[in-house]
């Protein structure tokens, strides 16, 4: 362990050691390569991205990040309790509703809200038209439409146009001051009385036990190499008030749940797993920013896994649904997201 420690230590430990430069104008590669070398190192190996210059997300676009969000699709509905959904009811979903899901990446939550329930309508909008490869291979129904669009400008719909509009995991994806015009946007597209549903987690965890220096360092660092591209990185916990105080919905519901990160059994292995994969996806950009080896990433993520299992982290997880309101006052509320 001393080894590992004293390479993270040359990785971050203070604010200082963020080239805030670096980490504001890194623009993801067109289809780049990370690994010319062919090195083989979990943090440096060929990676592509998006290539789109107008948004600041940082994860990779390709076969593996794919994969990594599939798992991370099926631990939320874990989380959850089973439903791929909130706020409208299994009877309206079996009747059809129309469904948008932003952000839909490998169109694993499509396919399965389809495979569940038919008779709706599902489209789904992402940035990227090559995560459609992937969706394609998770998606065989005529019914579901995926669309190139970008929530941060303008999606590619008429207003009033769907019953239920689903994002999760897209806060390193928005900066904190777009927020309220995402909000807003997503309230565009929802027809009177349409339900909005929005799952983001806390990238950074909290712990049960005590934290090490490292997990600190580590939380510090981060907060900063975000903030410099105009990311919160906690904005999760503020979605609940941000979606209140837009005060374009009649009735918003939050929950709060946090899984296991490391320990605890199988689930908080492969939430770790979820974690560490994203740490290796988004390399190219915090090696940058931190003026690091690869190495040294790698060496400094083996050993803040480990710290994360002795002090029992975990990953604060908000939900929250709302509903946008009809022309006659909706005496119902929505259905209790513990279903």
């Amino acid at each position: 362990m001393g080894n590992i420690y004293s390479v993270y230590d040359r990785w971050h430990i203070k604010k200082a050691d963020v080239d805030r430069k670096a980490a504001a104008t890194w623009t993801v590669p067109d289809r780049a390569t990370t690994d010319p070398e062919g090195s083989g190192s979990y943090s440096s190996q060929i990676r592509t991205f998006h290539g789109e210059k107008k948004a600041p997300y940082v994860l990779p676009d390709d076969v593996k990040e794919g994969a990594r969000l599939n798992l991370a699709h099926h631990l939320m509905r874990e989380l959850w309790g089973g439903p791929n959904y909130v706020g409208v009811t299994e009877a309206e979903l079996i009747k059809g509703l129309k469904v948008l899901d932003v952000g839909c990446g490998s169109g694993i939550w499509l396919a399965e809200m389809h495979r569940d329930f038919p008779n709706g309508e599902y489209f789904g909008v992402d940035i990227s038209t090559s995560a459609f490869a992937q969706a394609f291979q998770n998606i065989a129904a005529q019914r579901i439409t995926l669309v190139e669009g970008n929530v941060l400008e303008r999606l590619p719909f008429e207003d009033n146009t769907f019953d239920y509009v689903h994002q999760q995991r897209l806060a390193l994806a928005i900066p904190e001051r777009l927020w309220p015009a995402v909000i807003k946007e997503l309230y565009r597209v929802l027809k009177p009385g349409g339900v909005l549903d929005l799952i983001e987690f806390d990238p950074m965890p909290e712990h049960y036990g005590t934290p090490a220096k490292i997990q600190k360092d580590r939380d510090e660092v981060s907060t900063e190499m975000f903030k410099a591209r105009g990311i919160d990185i906690h904005i999760a916990s503020a979605l609940p008030a941000l979606v209140r105080n837009s005060q374009l919905f009649d009735f918003v519901k939050d929950e709060r749940r946090d899984p296991n990160l490391g320990w605890g059994g199988e689930i908080g292995i492969l939430w770790q797993d979820v974690i560490n994969k994203g740490k290796a996806g988004m390399a190219a950009f915090a090696t940058a920013a931190l003026q690091i080896t690869p190495e040294g990433w790698e060496a400094g993520d083996k050993a803040l896994a480990e710290e994360d299992a002795r002090s029992k982290a975990h990953l604060p997880c908000f939900r929250v649904a709302a509903r946008r309101p009809t022309k006659e006052k909706l005496d119902d509320q929505l259905p209790s997201l513990l279903l």
